[in-house]
């Protein structure tokens, strides 16, 4: 029975194995174009677009409508009708002998008279065309500007994800080798607490030493705890951004001290000027500025007439029995014309819509103004951001160097018994300093960069 659970046991771990998702970083970014679930939501705005244009297109296209009625009168309707005849005989018949000695005619009498059968049966066929139509026309032209606004829009969500998933995969990569240089910090330190307490079994060391790398020992594996927090946060947000689920797990194949080397190399040219025109927002400007213009020209259009054709036929039958093929029979319909709007007089409605009209275009124009002036500001700050984390890792590298050196003489001397472990302590210390100073030094500078090649529209 216990072989059978460990077979089990194997299989499972091998299925878990089997499950997890090596991704490098352009593996990610791909993967997230298809699970990221706002960007879905892009494209769907994008197909959404599209079926909205083909509704708009149909209202310019013949529409043909059929109907059958049905209706049965219980009470046939009945009007009252004047017995206009009667008298008139009577009027033409006096005075030529043919009228019964003594006949009198007297006031006209009213009876009952129904032109309706109890059963009514009608077909029809209804089309309608609009011919021409000013603000149809220019209403087409913006939904075809819509579409290219909304793919567009559609291309920028597609970028700032991949930017998103750039950032997130660089920290998880750097908190892992946070993580690596506080594994590292740790034996080192629990080689020399080795040392120490040999050291201090044949009485060269005091038990102050000891419980001073203890102390040391502790505060770094608490440190561990905290940061492999924080590094299972940093992938959840991963994952977040690539659209997969949380309980899925992912194996980063991406070498983060190549990365890091070549941002530390790559020549970035400081000089470079801002082309606005490029900027995935600047565009959405100019989109909605011409969209803005086509509205102006939308309601200019509306003052046209409008035109339309029309064409309807239609056959009735009306019976007292509906069955009864000796009655009448169907009796066709058939109608066509034109029909033509002309705008006269609405009230200055159309004088204030392109007075409003105009007041959003210079709206409009002003925004991209201040858009322009605030990206320039953002290129220069990001240059300058970059420059000082570029700096920053420089020193910081540098620092790290000289603290080493320094804790590696320390530890000679310690170790040879001309030095104490306060010494030791402290110059331990500057180098964790150092060393998570170095590593936060790389995040900005990664991050900076990234910053400012979406500043540039890179």
């Amino acid at each position: 029975m216990q072989r059978y659970s460990m077979i089990l046991f194997c299989i499972s771990i091998s299925l878990m194995l089997n499950a997890q998702t090596k991704l490098s970083l352009q593996q990610a970014i791909d993967l997230g174009m298809e699970t990221n679930l706002e960007f879905k939501l892009n494209q769907l705005e994008v197909a959404m677009a599209e079926a909205q244009i083909n509704e708009l297109k149909a209202t310019g296209l013949p529409q043909v409508n059929g109907s059958v009625n049905y209706q049965y009168y219980a009470i046939v309707p009945q009007q009252p009708v004047e017995d206009f005849l009667t008298p008139s005989i009577f009027g033409v018949l006096e005075g030529t002998g043919l009228l019964p000695s003594g006949s009198y005619v007297g006031p006209p009498e009213t009876f009952e008279l129904s032109f309706f059968q109890p059963h009514n049966l009608s077909a029809g066929v209804d089309a309608r065309w609009l011919i021409f139509d000013g603000s149809y026309l220019v209403a087409v032209e913006a939904a075809e500007l819509y579409r290219e606004l909304t793919a567009h829009k559609s291309e920028v969500s597609k970028q700032q994800n991949k930017n998103n998933i750039t950032k997130a995969y660089l920290n998880v990569l750097l908190t892992d080798i946070n993580k690596t240089t506080l594994e590292n910090n740790i034996s080192s330190l629990d080689k020399i607490r080795y040392e120490t307490a040999q050291f201090y079994k044949e009485g060269f060391v005091e038990q102050l030493d000891l419980d001073r790398l203890d102390l040391s020992l502790m505060n770094l594996k608490t440190e561990y705890v905290k940061l492999d927090n924080v590094a299972q946060l940093a992938m959840n947000v991963l994952k977040l951004q690539i659209g997969i689920p949380v309980a899925e797990e992912i194996i980063l194949t991406e070498d983060l001290d190549m990365l890091i080397n070549t941002l530390k190399l790559e020549a970035v040219d400081l000089d470079e000027s801002l082309d606005v025109k490029n900027l995935p927002d600047y565009k959405q400007i100019e989109y909605g500025i011409q969209l803005q213009e086509l509205d102006a020209k939308r309601i200019n259009k509306s003052k046209l007439p409008t035109l339309s054709a029309f064409a309807s036929g239609s056959e009735s039958l009306q019976r007292e029995n509906i069955f009864d093929s000796d009655q009448a029979g169907w009796l066709p319909s058939l109608s066509v014309g034109l029909a033509l709007s002309v705008p006269i007089y609405d009230g200055a409605r159309r004088k204030s819509q392109l007075e409003l009209s105009k007041i959003n275009l210079e709206v409009t124009e002003i925004q991209k103004q201040q858009y322009v002036d605030a990206k320039q500001v953002e290129v220069a700050n990001a240059k300058l951001q970059y420059l000082n984390a570029k700096k920053t890792v420089d020193n910081t590298e540098k620092v790290l160097e000289i603290t080493q050196s320094i804790y590696d003489k320390t530890l000679i001397k310690y170790k040879e018994g001309v030095g104490s472990s306060l010494e030791v302590n402290q110059a331990e210390s500057e180098v964790f300093a150092a060393q998570s100073n170095y590593i936060n030094a790389i995040y900005a500078l990664v991050n900076t960069k990234t910053d400012l090649d979406i500043a540039l529209g890179k």
